[in-house]
Order: structure tokens, then C-alpha cells, then sequence
């Protein structure tokens, strides 16, 4: 026996005590590197066999499509099985077991225990509808959106908080006119083309085309961006593969914003 009261228990209730918790923290981080250990094992050649790959809403529709033929081409004996999720869901997934990697961006907290992998840096685009006045311009200010309707993304989404954290802070004599939410990308641009308000996306997402948008860059300097990664447990034993997924994505051509309208 251990020695030690792990669980309090009465009639009424049963509950883990504060080292009972602990315990079982430990505990299932030490079930979860048996896997590890297990899937090396079995594997004869750690570069074949599935990866299960988990990537954020706001990036899987735009990078998956460059991503999945050069892959296939690359590493025919390693299918990837995709699944969406927001950060936090991809996160609790890696630390379980039910993923292997995830592409995520950062900044975010509580991925300092996973090894990190750097794909690409991306900037923010503002998109306009086609009539709007600052469409005139090659460039615009964040600073020239406080008196714009500014759709965002809803609460769940990283991008949501990157985007707020790059607008200029609210006062007295600058506020923000209104901000209104969206449950995804594609909803916040149909939201703009109707008329509704303007909006940011990150550089991949506003490449795609959308009929009556009209894109630009921003002037600000800094530039807002956000920088995806691939991430995985460090007692995964497939690094190799993931060091691998991260180069063919640091070898696509992603990024090429024209600052154009799109039709």
C-alpha cells in the first residue's frame, strides 16, 4: 500500500483528495508514454504507418489542399488522417493520446511541453466589401477601422484573440464602433459581402476568392501576424516524420497576397 489517503469517501460521496489528484495526473502521464514506448516498439519503420493530425478551423480549409498531394508524393506509406478543432480541443487530444500532431498558432499559452516546429509566419488582411471608400487605398491603418463595424471571430478561436490583440486600444475619443461575431472565416466574409462590416483574415484565407471583396494589406509596423507550428508530444516516437510534415510545409508556396480585388 501506498500509505496515503487518495480518495475521501462517505455515504453521500466519493471524491479524490488534492494527492489523489496529483496522483492521477501522474499517473495517466505515465499510461500515456507506455503507449509511446509501445508504438515504437510494434513499429518496424518509424517513418510508415498513419499520423493523426489535428488543425485549427482557421487554418485546415486553406492549407490542406496545398498540403495533401505533395505529402502524398513525398510519403506514400504515411496517410494522414485530419481532424478539425479549436486549439484547446487539439491540445487535450495531443496530451490523451488521440492525436499525434497538431498544427496550431501561436501565440498561445500551455505549449511549452511540446516540441515545436516553426511552418510559416502569417499576416493579417483587412477585406472590404468592393464599394467601401478605404478600397481606394493600397494600404490601411487599423487605426482608420475604429470607426468601421469590425466582425470577429466568436469566443474558441485563437484568431478571435490574435485579431484583438493587434487593434489599437479603444479611448475616449477613438472608440470602436461596434464588434460583431462570426462563427467562421467563410461566415464573416459572406457578413462583409452583405454589407455588415469589414473584418481581418489571416494572409491565406483572403487569398481565396470570394465574389464583391475587395482586399488589402495593412500599413502597420509591426505588422500583426501569427505564426502556425506543428506540434507534438516529446515522448512521441515519430519525430522524424513530424520533422519531415514541417519541412514539405516550410517548401510550399503559401503566401502570395496581391492586395487585388477578388473576384
Amino acid at each position: 500500500t501506498l500509505g496515503v489517503i487518495l480518495v475521501e469517501r462517505n455515504r453521500q460521496f466519493l471524491r479524490l483528495t488534492p494527492l489523489g489528484e496529483q496522483f492521477i495526473h501522474f499517473a495517466k502521464d505515465i499510461v500515456l508514454r507506455a503507449d509511446d514506448l509501445t508504438l515504437m516498439v510494434k513499429t518496424a519503420d518509424p517513418l510508415a504507418g498513419e499520423i493523426k493530425l489535428g488543425v485549427i478551423y482557421t487554418i485546415a480549409p486553406y492549407l490542406l489542399p496545398h498540403l495533401i498531394q505533395p505529402w502524398r508524393q513525398a510519403q506514400p506509406n504515411v496517410p494522414l488522417r485530419l481532424i478539425e478543432g479549436f486549439t484547446y480541443e487539439l491540445i487535450a487530444k495531443l496530451n490523451n493520446g488521440e492525436l499525434d500532431a497538431g498544427i496550431i498558432a501561436l501565440p498561445y499559452q500551455g505549449v511549452d511541453s511540446f516540441n515545436i516546429w516553426s511552418l510559416y509566419s502569417e499576416g493579417f488582411t483587412l477585406v472590404l466589401p468592393e464599394q467601401h471608400p478605404l478600397t481606394e487605398q493600397a494600404q490601411v491603418s487599423l487605426i482608420e477601422l475604429q470607426q468601421e463595424s469590425l466582425l470577429i471571430l466568436g469566443q474558441g478561436h485563437c484568431f478571435r484573440d490574435h485579431a484583438l490583440s493587434a487593434l489599437p486600444k479603444p479611448s475616449k475619443d477613438h472608440p470602436w464602433q461596434s464588434l460583431i461575431e462570426g462563427s467562421s472565416l467563410e461566415t464573416l466574409r459572406a457578413m462583409v459581402a452583405s454589407g455588415l462590416g469589414v473584418t481581418l483574415l489571416p494572409d491565406l484565407a483572403a487569398q481565396q476568392p470570394w465574389p464583391g471583396l475587395i482586399s488589402r494589406p495593412l500599413s502597420d509596423q509591426p505588422s500583426p501576424h501569427r505564426s502556425v507550428v506543428l506540434i507534438a508530444r516529446t515522448s512521441h516516437p515519430r519525430q522524424e516524420i513530424f520533422r519531415q510534415l514541417s519541412k514539405i510545409i516550410q517548401q510550399l508556396s503559401l503566401l502570395q497576397f496581391r492586395g487585388e480585388k477578388v473576384v
